[in-house]
């Protein structure tokens, strides 16, 4: 058993839909239960937006009931911007499971996020250049690795500018830790994978600034979208009119944080009521997790769908949903 501890759900998807479509049998849970089936567990811890006292309290508890299930290694998924309480919780892992050391790539080389000489760049740009400048709950005003985690002498973090300068298994008393790119070039080579699961509405919650900020909606509308913010009155009969919509928190002036995220849920579940062949986008950990807490589901099914960047979860007897850190393009066929 390999066990995955991200901070947010869309995460914990982004790297349980990996292992699934290189054949492993994945499950994502909000709640860790060693005794399911699954070879690949990830688990969402939910802190990204805790306090980080609270968040380093949560983690240590769950790294020590991950320990005593003897899992073959354990992952650290850590924001590829380096948000949330990335040192705390790493440090809390080490402290609950023995480990020395950990070995940090928050990287993803394949999509244009590198780290060098020390400094993080997306597509070359200096990370607090870009639109996580303006994050609005940890804007990141430095681009230097080491200023971003503050000093910590048991987490290294080397450059990293190709996949080919991605490290091999740090050892066994090394916690792994980064982003998704790292983290699959340490899975075991699998027989890959693919089921799709058809459908015919398709519904895209969008919670993530990043995204917005980005163009979503200019991107979505290409595709085929008809796109709504809050700002907008949406009913049920806009299923009449579209078989694809995207609902989308857009750029609010003073409104930020949870309270968005629950009145973007609160708009979309009378849309989703007696919708039988509906695929529901989640966009954002925040969202997907306020998305799922109303109905009271902790443990999902990945499908190998097959998409890269996205978890596609089935909860018992419940609807598709594809679950995608906020500041990632969606791909082609996936929605």
């Amino acid at each position: 058993m390999i066990v995955i501890i991200a901070d947010d759900l869309s995460g914990a998807a982004e790297l349980a839909g990996l292992a699934a479509a290189r054949g492993f049998q994945a499950e994502v849970q909000t709640y860790f239960d060693p005794t399911c089936r699954a070879e690949v567990i990830a688990v969402d811890t939910d802190t990204r937006l805790m306090p980080e006292n609270e968040a380093k309290q949560v983690v240590h508890d769950l790294a020590r009931r991950i320990a005593a299930a003897k899992p073959r290694w354990i992952y650290k998924k850590t924001d590829s911007a380096l948000r949330g309480h990335v040192s705390a919780e790493i440090e809390s892992i080490l402290s609950a499971t023995g480990l020395d050391d950990c070995l940090l790539i928050p990287a993803n080389p394949s999509k244009g996020r590198i780290v060098r000489e020390g400094a993080y760049l997306i597509d070359g740009v200096p990370l607090d250049q870009t639109v996580f400048a303006a994050d609005p709950d940890h804007p990141r005003r430095s681009s230097s690795v080491r200023e971003l985690l503050g000093e910590s002498d048991r987490i290294r973090t080397p450059d990293a500018c190709r996949m080919e300068d991605l490290p091999g298994s740090p050892g066994p008393f090394t916690l792994a830790a980064g982003a998704a790119d790292f983290f699959a070039s340490l899975l075991p080579a699998g027989i890959a994978t693919r089921r799709r699961i058809i459908t015919t509405k398709s519904l895209l919650l969008s919670g993530s600034l990043a995204a917005w900020d980005q163009g979503r909606a200019t991107e979505m509308q290409a595709r085929g979208f008809l796109v709504k913010t809050l700002d907008e009155a949406v009913s049920t009969t806009v299923w009449q009119d579209t078989d694809k919509l995207m609902l989308a928190i857009g750029r609010p002036a003073r409104e930020t944080g949870l309270a968005l995220t629950e009145r973007l849920v609160a708009a979309a579940l009378p849309l989703i009521a007696d919708q039988r062949d509906l695929r529901i986008g989640l966009e954002g950990g925040a969202t997907a997790m306020a998305f799922l807490r109303p109905f009271g589901w902790t443990r999902f099914e990945v499908i190998p769908e097959g998409h890269v960047g996205v978890g596609t979860l089935r909860p018992p007897g419940g609807t598709v949903l594809c679950v995608k850190p906020g500041s990632y393009p969606w791909p082609e066929e996936c929605l």
